[in-house]
């Protein structure tokens, strides 16, 4: 696992698990686009610190989510799949542990 830092609502996938946090160690911070990936990847995102917030937005940028997805706690995931054909990440699972 690796951390990634939301630079202006953008992230850049290296790998198939990381750590999100938000930019200038913010409080709270949007996420609305996912760069990198090839067709049929799988990534998992986490939360990186329990004290700041990611939410990955629904249909803002490049993801298709079931809706808006909040990650407040270490614990919490959510797993997305590469579609090149439509340039969309697609949410497969999510899971709220707080």
């Amino acid at each position: 696992k690796t951390e990634l830092t939301i630079s202006s609502g953008v992230v850049t996938v290296t790998r198939g698990y990381h750590f999100l946090d938000t930019e200038g160690n913010a409080a709270t911070d949007d996420l609305d686009t996912v760069n990198g990936g090839v067709d049929g990847m799988v990534v998992i995102f986490s939360s990186g610190n329990a004290g700041r917030d990611t939410t990955l937005k629904d249909a803002s940028g490049n993801m298709q989510l079931a809706g808006d997805f909040t990650l407040s706690d270490p614990k919490d995931s959510i797993m997305l799949v590469y579609d090149n054909g439509l340039n969309w990440w697609r949410e497969l699972s999510r899971s709220n542990n707080q």
